[in-house]
Parts: structure tokens; sequence; C-alpha cells
């Protein structure tokens, strides 16, 4: 699907049928923040009162991915590091099958079925290039368009239970980047998957450095 040339509301409109002038003014500015933070290519043309922006060739994919991921991840930094970094995109990988795959979800009706394990698997296989390959799109209805600046996917699933499953707050701490509750919460977690144990070596990892770091601010600080 050619996007290059278009405007983002262009773009967006082309690739997911949204008119965001009408139905989704947050879903424009997740895809500026794109922009900001260079993930996605523009050119820009200068305007009387202010500079065009249009997508550079071959930056759809990226945008239709980028969208996609921020309807469960929705800090765009988050979602940067999930096209740059292949062990935090494993990471990811296995939240987003945890949450869109293993458990009903209170937006069944806007998941297509059997689209969130594809978009997991695709998430999964580090081989499968984001800024390239068009991911597997589980929505009918992307979250930000039907839930506004309400809340996010992520929070509605896991609020869907009366309480959460150690596993699902452990995530969500992590998700959240609390690496200390997170650390607290995995203690609880008898078993587990592969990825729910491979973050939990992550968040250790994260922590032991943190640690680590501080104990050497300490050791200036007292020469």
């Amino acid at each position: 699907m050619d996007t290059e040339g278009l405007s983002i509301p262009a773009a967006i409109r082309r690739l997911f049928g949204v008119d965001v002038a009408k139905e989704s003014p947050l879903l424009k500015n997740k895809a500026m923040s794109f922009v900001r933070n260079k993930l996605i290519a523009v050119r820009k043309e200068p305007r009387v009162d202010r500079k065009a922006v249009y997508l550079k060739a071959d930056q759809g994919p990226a945008l239709h991915n980028a969208l996609i991921l921020n309807a469960v991840f929705p800090n765009p930094k988050d979602v940067k590091r999930i096209f740059e970094d292949e062990r935090y995109r494993t990471d990811c990988a296995a939240v987003v099958r945890r949450l869109l795959t293993d458990r009903g979800s209170v937006l069944g009706e806007a998941l297509q079925s059997g689209s969130s394990d594809k978009m997991a698997s695709f998430l999964a296989d580090t081989e499968r290039d984001l800024r390239q390959e068009w991911m597997p799109n589980p929505f009918q209805v992307l979250p930000q368009v039907a839930l506004g600046d309400n809340t996010t996917l992520l929070h509605a699933l896991l609020a869907q239970a009366a309480s959460l499953e150690p596993a699902d707050s452990f995530l969500l701490a992590y998700l959240n980047g609390d690496w200390e509750a997170a650390q607290k919460l995995s203690s609880q977690i008898s078993s587990g998957t592969p990825e729910l144990l491979a973050i939990k070596t992550e968040i250790d990892r994260k922590l032991n450095e943190a640690h680590e770091f501080s104990e050497l601010l300490n050791f200036f600080r007292k020469k």
C-alpha cells in the first residue's frame, strides 16, 4: 500500500480508513510522536503559516506497525525501542501473546479471530522487518480510536478481571518501568512460560545494574 508523499492524516486514512480530523485527533498526535522521535521519516515543505509534513518512501509499513503496537504500548519511546531492541521486542511479543491471545478480551468484539496470535508470532520473529513488512492487524477498529484519551488497551485488558492475576500485575509493572514492584510480584509467580521467565531475568538484570551504578556513585561521593 503506497503512502509515499502523503500527509500523516492522508496516510492514516489510507492505512486504517480513519479520518483523524473527525474521528481521532489522538491517532494523528500519536503518529506525529513517531515523526518527532525519528521512527518515521518525513520530508517537510515550508508554508506561510507552518511546515507541511509528508511521508518519505517506504514508510507505510513502519507507520502501520507503530500505530498497531501503540495500541498496546502507549509510550512512543517503547514502540521505537521495539523496532530497535531485539530482546525488548521479544519480551513485548510475550506480553502481546498473553494479553491478546491467552485470555478473553474486554474488547473481544474489536479483535479479529486468529489475528492476535499472528501479530504475536510476527513480533516474536526478529527476522521479520518491522520497517518493511506489514504486521497483522488484529483490530477492526484501532483502540486509540475506540477508547480515545479515556484509557489504553493495556489497562482495559488488565482491568477486566475483578482482581489481577499475579502474572498480569507483574506484566503491568514491567511495562510501566517499575522494576522493583515487578521483581516483588515475580516472586508470586510459581510457574510461567519461557517468555515470562525471560522477562523476570531481564528485570533482575536491570535492577542489578541500577544497584551497581548507585553503589559506584556512593563510592565517588565518599572520595
